[in-house]
């Protein structure tokens, strides 16, 4: 609803000889007509009954009843994810809620789509608390043919600033799940996380002997500490950071980069010519300068 300024004027009068009170408002300016924006009965059961559609497939079924609505699709949203939190809120502490859940999906059945395997984790005493789990189907399935995985992590993944960690193997050119990492840090101490990445790799290489010949992660030194630590094989940044390195180094300007020496140039690709210099090491008699 607009809000501005109505100039309007709040009276009250009151009595100590009287019980009653009586109240005025006055507005000078009109306000806009108060428009309902709950979510009907109707619309509501429709998002309790089907749980298993998701929010913009909800949204499309609840246009062809109410085209023109004056609740939002973010107000169904909302709906959904208070129905949703059922299927998997286990205790209001979300650590603790988690552990419970992952306790359960452990306990499933072997062919279950949906079983996990939960990684020991140090005790929570250098300012970090982590959980972390593999996926044994998965593993079962191609871990004996994966030669090659790689470690990535997105930050900020909640309002906990939960970090995750994943784990993933190359199976015919994709990327597949082997496991994750939940880590917490509250002001813990430098260099701690990487023992708990190293217990997450830990598990791969002890549990399912993983012959790996090649690891790949971004330029975090801790994760690649953990890795050289061990899968002591050949590890290399991945593309993608590779040319994003080289990006933000030359967008660099402030700091010139290390002398430049042609004969360990020539060591590393002999097709080098010996004879090239930049500009700025050459000789100024060497020099050609237009005029």
């Amino acid at each position: 609803m607009d809000s501005f300024d109505c100039d309007g004027w709040l009276y009250i009068w009151a009595s100590e000889d009287s019980d009653c009170v009586f109240v005025r408002i006055r507005h000078k300016v009109q306000h806009v007509h108060y428009c309902c924006i709950d979510v009907p009965d109707d619309v509501r059961k429709y998002v309790i009954d089907n749980p298993q559609l998701r929010v913009p497939q909800l949204w499309g079924e609840i246009l062809k009843t109410h085209p023109s609505p004056d609740f939002t699709q973010k107000s169904i949203y909302n709906l959904w994810a208070q129905q949703s939190e059922h299927q998997w809120k286990r205790d209001a502490d979300e650590v603790k809620s988690a552990r419970i859940l992952l306790e359960e999906f452990q306990n499933k059945p072997v062919n279950s789509a949906y079983s996990i395997e939960s990684i020991p984790m140090p005790e929570a005493q250098d300012g970090f608390t982590a959980l972390a789990f593999s996926l044994p189907n998965t593993l079962r399935k191609w871990g004996g043919t994966i030669r090659e995985v790689a470690l990535d992590s997105a930050w900020n993944t909640n309002k906990s600033r939960f970090e995750v960690y994943a784990l993933l193997g190359e199976v015919y050119g994709s990327g597949c799940p082997l496991g994750y990492l939940l880590i917490q840090s509250n002001n813990g101490e430098e260099g701690a996380k990487e023992k708990y990445i190293r217990k997450l790799l830990e598990h791969f290489r002890v549990k399912w002997e993983m012959c790996l010949l090649e690891t790949l992660s971004d330029k975090d030194i801790t994760e690649i500490n953990a890795f050289l630590a061990e899968l002591p094989v050949k590890h290399q940044l991945c593309f993608w950071h590779c040319l994003r390195a080289i990006k933000v180094r030359l967008a660099t300007i402030a700091r010139h980069p290390a002398p430049y020496n042609p004969d360990e140039a020539f060591k590393e690709f002999d097709w080098i010519d010996r004879k090239f210099v930049p500009v700025n090491q050459m000789d100024p008699r060497d020099v050609v300068r237009s005029h």
